[in-house]
């Protein structure tokens, strides 16, 4: 089987697309819409390409398909792909590549290879830094993508246990990373309110978001970091609550922007206004933002804002 970032010219042919959702063809994916055979869905698509290499049933589901494509670029997208191009071997580094899938599409942390890894994943993609930048410059989208999944597809499974070689592209964010989840019991208070499947995590200081993101309990986060001006605020609903994964979701997103409004009415200062991104996006975000859309601090206690989330939370759990 080969690989084949995904275009028109496949329609037609037989195909299994991976962690994407086209039409027609094979699928495995979790995101909204997907084909997915229901005994190989799990929470990430890597995952089910795992359930694949061990499914008896796997030549029979996969006869006559020689492509393997998928629609966009990511960790979880690559190691999938890998899983199904080398079952056998994928199955020998299933603990890693489940680690590596998570940290990249849920943004937890779960181990520093793992971090390594979407860390290194993620900058091939990126012409300022991908050590393979030459290559891409001027590349049309299909060229470019199939591009860095040739590159990083030959470097599995090495770079699993191998990242080290690539520490220009890992060291800060993880040193940063780290210093957050050292630090976010002292400088934090972190609440779980069951009752609204919320977690509410009052700061300090910024924290990186995923040592946010790995001590919250639920699906939906309210953060409240003090500054010099106030509370910036930033309610999110994580993206596993856009993806379809076999572990319940813990808080499902609703629309906020009738609770933006009403939050403005709130507001007695008028150097900013509440605004929701919409729950079409991958991870939609309510915070106070300023005329240049970034977030600007809000005189509203926290008490305020977090009981009208509350109170909305409890009606939609």
């Amino acid at each position: 089987m080969l690989f084949a970032f995904y275009e028109d010219a496949l329609r037609g042919r037989p195909f299994l697309c991976v962690d994407g959702v086209v039409e027609e063809g094979l699928n495995l994916s979790h995101w909204p819409g997907n084909r997915t055979p229901v005994h190989l869905k799990a929470d990430t698509t890597t995952e089910m390409a795992l359930n694949l290499a061990r499914d008896p049933g796997r030549e029979a589901w996969l006869q006559g398909i020689s492509v393997v494509t998928n629609n966009h670029f990511d960790t979880d997208g690559l190691l999938s792909v890998w899983a199904v191009l080398r079952p056998e071997e994928a199955l020998r580094h299933e603990r890693a590549l489940v680690q590596a899938a998570r940290t990249g599409d849920f943004g937890v942390f779960t181990t520093p290879e793992a971090f390594k890894l979407d860390a290194v994943v993620t900058a091939f993609d990126d012409e300022a830094r991908s050590p393979i930048a030459g290559e891409l410059r001027g590349l049309p989208e299909t060229r470019r993508y199939q591009t860095v999944y040739d590159q990083l597809l030959a470097r599995l499974p090495d770079l699993l246990s191998g990242a080290a070689a690539f520490q220009s592209l890992w060291a800060d964010p993880l040193r940063e990373l780290l210093r957050s989840l050292m630090r976010i019991r002292d400088v934090a208070r972190v609440r779980e309110r069951p009752d609204a499947r919320l977690t509410v995590i009052e700061a300090a200081e910024p924290l990186h978001p995923m040592a946010r993101l790995s001590v919250a309990g639920h699906h939906r986060l309210l953060t409240a970091t003090r500054g010099p001006g106030g509370l910036l605020y930033e309610m999110m609903f994580r993206i596993e609550s856009w993806f379809e994964t076999v572990t319940p979701v813990r808080g499902g997103r609703l629309d906020l922007s009738p609770l933006a409004s009403e939050l403005d009415r709130l507001e007695p200062d008028r150097g900013g206004r509440w605004v929701y991104t919409g729950s079409e996006a991958l991870e939609p975000v309510l915070c106070r933002a300023g005329p240049d859309g970034a977030p600007v601090p809000s005189s509203l206690p926290l008490e305020t804002v977090e009981t009208a989330l509350v109170r909305l939370f409890r009606e939609h759990p």
